[in-house]
Parts: C-alpha cells; sequence; structure tokens
C-alpha cells in the first residue's frame, strides 16, 4: 500500500496558548537525562517497521503589525511529543516517528530554533517565538508535509530600537573619527528605503558610537534579547551601554566577523549582561568598529534592531 502524502493545514502560532509553560520545563527537565548530543542531532530510539515522516521545509516568521521587519533566521525545528523531548533536525527536516511509541493519534510540539549569539553550540528554540501544537495521525510508511509559521508570543515586548528609515539614533563619540550614517543606497539597503551604513578606511578609523538618550528599559521577569541584520566586509562589536545613579559603563558583548559584504542576521543574549547589572537606572546600544585595514575602505551596513523582553 502506497504511503499518505498530504500537506499539513497551516497552524499561526498566535493561537497556541501555554505552550511555553509546557515545552520549556519539558525540555530543561529531559536535557539532563538524555544528553546534548542527542538533543542536537536529532536522536530518536529505533523501532520495528518503517516510520511515519513529518517533513518541514521551513518555518517562516509572521510578525504583528508593529512589530518590524519579517527577517529571521530559523535554522531547525525542535520537536516535543506529550512527554518527551523528540530532537531537533536541521531544517529542512524529516523527521521519524513511532506510532507503536507515540500513539496512532499525538500531538505535537514544534518551535522554531535558532543559533544563540551566532554560536553553532548555542542552538536552542528562541523564546520569544509561539511554539505551535500539531495534531497528527500516524501510521507506519506514512507522511506529512507542514507549512509552519510562527510569530512572537503574546507577552513579548518588542521595541524597535532603530530601522533607520525615518531617523538615526546612533551618535558617535568625541573620540570617534568615523561614523554611522542612514543610506539609501539600492546595493547596500537591507529593508525598507534605508539602513545604517559605516564606511572605514584610513582617514576614518575608529568608531565609538551608541544609541542617544533613548534610555531602554531591560529590566524583565525573563529572557531579554537583541536581534539586528547586518552586512559587513570586516569586524565590528555590539554591546551595551549601562547607567546607573552614579557609573556609567560600556560593555562590549559580541565581536560580527565580515560576512564578505552578505547579509545576516543576529540574535544576542542580553540577560547576562542585565541579570549583573542590578542596579541599572537604562541602558543604551552600543555599536563599534576599528578600520582593519583589509581593503581600501570596509564597511558595515546594519537595520532592523529589536529589542525583546518579557515585561
Amino acid at each position: 500500500m502506497c504511503p499518505t502524502i498530504f500537506v499539513a493545514s497551516l497552524f499561526k502560532a498566535k493561537s497556541v496558548r501555554t505552550i511555553h509553560t509546557r515545552a520549556f520545563p519539558l525540555f530543561f527537565a529531559c536535557f539532563g537525562a538524555i544528553g546534548c548530543a542527542a538533543l542536537l542531532s536529532g536522536c530518536i530510539e529505533p523501532w520495528e517497521g518503517p516510520p511515519h515522516f513529518l517533513h518541514v521545509e521551513s518555518i517562516a516568521f509572521v510578525p504583528d503589525a508593529n512589530e518590524g521587519e519579517p527577517t529571521s533566521r530559523i535554522e531547525e525545528v525542535w520537536v516535543y511529543s506529550e512527554t518527551d523531548v523528540l530532537g531537533a533536525f536541521p531544517l529542512p527536516a524529516d523527521i521519524p516517528l513511532s506510532p507503536a511509541e507515540l500513539g496512532e493519534n499525538t500531538t505535537l510540539t514544534l518551535s522554531a530554533g535558532i543559533r544563540a549569539n551566532a554560536i553553532s553550540s548555542t542552538r536552542q528554540p528562541y523564546p520569544f517565538y509561539d511554539a505551535v501544537d500539531v495534531p497528527i495521525a500516524l501510521e507506519y510508511g506514512g507522511r506529512d508535509t507542514l507549512a509552519l509559521e510562527v510569530g512572537y508570543t503574546d507577552w513579548t515586548e518588542v521595541v524597535i530600537a532603530e530601522d533607520f528609515e525615518t531617523a538615526n539614533r546612533f551618535e558617535p563619540a568625541i573620540t570617534s573619527t568615523a561614523e554611522i550614517v542612514r543610506t539609501q543606497s539600492e546595493q547596500l539597503v537591507l529593508d525598507g528605503t534605508s539602513s545604517g551604513l559605516i564606511v572605514l578606511d584610513a582617514d576614518h578609523q575608529t568608531l565609538i558610537s551608541s544609541t542617544n538618550e533613548q534610555q531602554y528599559n531591560l529590566r524583565s521577569n525573563g529572557p531579554v534579547w537583541l536581534e539586528l541584520d547586518y552586512a559587513c566586509t570586516q569586524p565590528f562589536w555590539v554591546g551595551l551601554y549601562v547607567k546607573d545613579a552614579v557609573n556609567a559603563q560600556r560593555i562590549p558583548i559580541l565581536v560580527l566577523n565580515s560576512t564578505e559584504g552578505e547579509r545576516n542576521k543576529i540574535y544576542l543574549d542580553l540577560d547576562p549582561v542585565v541579570r549583573t547589572t542590578p542596579d541599572a537606572t537604562h541602558y543604551e546600544i552600543t555599536l563599534d568598529a576599528y578600520y582593519d585595514g583589509s581593503a581600501d575602505s570596509t564597511t558595515v551596513v546594519v537595520d532592523n534592531f529589536k529589542l525583546l523582553r518579557y515585561p
């Protein structure tokens, strides 16, 4: 008998409730028991008979109005049964499922996976993307194909820190010899009509900049992250400027290496800095670059700065 192949219904993640309260505690509970290697390789215990495959080609990010551009870098799908973590599968994914282990009718929970801080070893479900419940009927040799969309959870506070469409909130320090400017060049703009541009050369070797008097509140009852899109021909640094009632300090968090001008996206975990600065009254985003001499002039293009937290 030929396996049944059909396209599963499209699930909009905003309709899902109580997923994180179930899926993420379950992940942490199971993590120590089955080991990180098994999770990240998508390992599942073997069984008798041909599996039922669930195919997920990609996961699209669809934000609501006022949540910025729909850019993402979702590289994996994390799969949970009603009792276990089944694994993390690189996209596109063919996920093997056992009717004997899971039952003929079951519900899976799927979460979008990203690389925290652009590091392969820190792959995880992104805490601000909704997880999706997928009811599925299993049979040996069966196959389903799922078109999957996710959005931000209903509890996520999204602050569009800078998209360069109408303004430029980054201000260079007085010691800078370079600056970040708005560009509308079609060859450089990442999204919309404008992006931020840094040009470095022998006469403009140093950029030390931060958002000007935005006074972001990053206090949170959960995670705090920064998203941004970029394309660069040399490294640059992203961090936070931390101000309390007495002192202020710049904290570089991550250096982003050259993409050779190709577009990229980063999900930056700000929680370690925020948790270790409990007296901070507010924060600014910092953006620094130092000419590396790899070409007569080098460029950094940035866009879509978003701060996300659970208030």
